[in-house]
This record gives structure tokens, C-alpha cells and sequence, in this order.
């Protein structure tokens, strides 16, 4: 097998092209295509001071959240923890969960999922 072109694979600056979000930003820096194969989706997401997500979870991959600044508080079904710069946190296929931004400063977070084509279904109700 040919290795792909390496242009094609590499992503510089991620972060540097996010799109705003309710919570902060995120940029897509591997999804579904995009590198060509992608088998994994990774994002650098960033949460704004008090802001978070909603509860959700995704049926079809499990998630790895990296804190690379600040502190977050994460549930994970009924549990909750806290987490700071280089924790990190597995969230198994299926399982509800939610990230906060416990801090009075941006959290910087890189999201990565087992699935090219992550599945986001929220659990909150209005």
C-alpha cells in the first residue's frame, strides 16, 4: 500500500480556524474525509469561562477528553470529577456525560473520538 501524500495528512495551527460555538470554539482538525481514511475524529475545543455542553452521549464511539488548559468539571452517568492541564478522561460508547468549565479562564480541551463519524445525541430535556 502507498503511503498518502503527506500534505494531505498534516494539520497546522489547529485552533487557529474554530468555529464558534453556544460554549466557545471548536476546530475539526480530523473527521469523517477529511483526512483522506480518517478513522478517528479530533477537534481542539475550547470552553469559555462558566460555559459547558449539554448532557449528551455518542452511540456509535467512545470520546477521550485531554485538558491541555485550565480546569473542567466532567460527569460521566451520576459521577463527577474535576479535571485540570494534562488529565485525562475515557467516556465509553454510550454512557451520558457533560464537560463544564469550573474556571474563571478559557479551558482548552482536545476531543478525540474512536469513530471518523461521531455521533452527538443530547440527553438533556427542556
Amino acid at each position: 500500500m502507498d503511503a498518502p501524500g503527506i500534505d494531505a495528512q498534516v494539520r497546522r495551527d489547529v485552533g487557529a480556524y474554530a468555529a464558534s460555538t453556544d460554549f466557545g470554539s471548536v476546530q475539526w482538525a480530523v473527521r469523517e474525509g477529511d483526512p483522506p481514511g480518517a478513522e478517528q475524529t479530533i477537534g481542539l475545543a475550547v470552553f469559555d469561562a462558566g460555559s459547558g455542553n449539554v448532557e449528551h452521549i455518542h452511540p456509535n464511539c467512545e470520546e477521550v477528553v485531554y485538558v491541555l488548559e485550565g480546569e473542567v468539571e466532567h460527569t460521566l452517568g451520576r459521577q463527577r470529577t474535576t479535571l485540570r492541564r494534562g488529565d485525562l478522561i475515557v467516556v465509553p460508547r454510550g454512557i451520558a456525560h457533560r464537560l463544564q468549565n469550573a474556571g474563571d479562564t478559557p479551558a482548552r480541551c482536545y476531543i478525540v473520538f474512536s469513530s471518523p463519524d461521531r455521533q452527538f445525541v443530547p440527553t438533556d430535556t427542556p
